[in-house]
């Protein structure tokens, strides 16, 4: 399954494409799904932008870390990038969630609407009223841009540490007996 290496780069430099180059068509998809989401996010909640900068880097090495399973002849099953906690069923068509991932699904969708409301209903209301009576505070506007992306820079850097095996449990690196790529 040679490829021409100057397409796998172009593909690998479009979120999901290089993964579809390759057959992995689920798991392109979803990079391309994610990148997007992330994009509409970013709209609502600046600081989310820093996701699709994320899924462009994973997307990227991604490509590349598949060729180097097909290269070892031990090719990843295309599945679709899934929360851990996920299990297909039905062929994919639905999805079961574990209590624990349904916690964390509805704590983010809790937390976004709030945030949505407050800014967009809480906030102006308040700002005009302080307006109204002459109250301008120059520290109330900047603590209240700053509150999206503190809550993102603490969120980023507990997920983060999770991942460098600071939480309960370090993970194993199973691609430490696979060879390099020799693009």
């Amino acid at each position: 399954m040679k490829k021409n290496a100057f397409l796998t780069f172009i593909f690998a430099c479009i979120p999901g494409a290089g993964q579809m180059y390759y057959g992995y068509m689920k798991r392109g998809t979803s990079l391309l799904v994610y990148f997007c989401l992330f994009i509409m996010l970013g709209t609502i909640i600046s600081p989310l932008v820093v996701g699709v900068a994320v899924v462009y880097m994973f997307s990227f090495f991604d490509t590349y870390d598949l060729i180097r399973y097909l290269v070892a002849g031990d090719p990843k099953p295309d599945e679709f990038l899934l929360p851990p906690d996920w299990q297909n069923q039905l062929g994919g068509a639905k999805a079961k969630m574990t209590p624990k991932m349904n916690k964390i699904i509805g704590w983010c969708l809790l937390l976004t609407g709030v945030y949505v409301m407050y800014d967009s209903v809480v906030w102006p209301i308040v700002s005009n009223i302080l307006q109204q009576l002459g109250v301008y505070w120059d520290i109330i506007y900047t603590l209240n841009n700053a509150i999206p992306s503190v809550v993102v820079a603490v969120l980023l850097i507990a997920f983060g540490g999770r991942l460098l095996g600071f939480g309960k449990h370090a993970h194993h690196n199973d691609t430490d007996d696979l060879p390099p790529y020799q693009g």
